[in-house]
């Protein structure tokens, strides 16, 4: 009895410890990823301006076309 009980009980150890090195993995994963998740996020913040300022122009076109005209 006390043979299945230690079995189990290492099995649970094991277990745990393989949980906490794939946490522990991911973790490294992440923090190596994280400048090119910074680099990303601030060139699709760039691009929304872009965007937006585009979208502004084409509605200021299209609710004032006599400010454009001849452009």
């Amino acid at each position: 009895m006390a043979g299945a009980l230690t079995s189990r009980h290492e099995k649970t150890t094991v277990k745990i410890l393989r949980l906490i090195g794939l946490t522990l993995v991911e973790l490294v994963n992440q923090v190596w990823r994280l400048p090119d998740t910074i680099a990303n996020f601030i060139k699709g913040r760039q691009q929304q301006k872009i965007a937006n300022e585009m979208e502004a122009e084409r509605l200021d076109r299209i609710r004032q076309p006599e400010k454009y005209r001849g452009k």
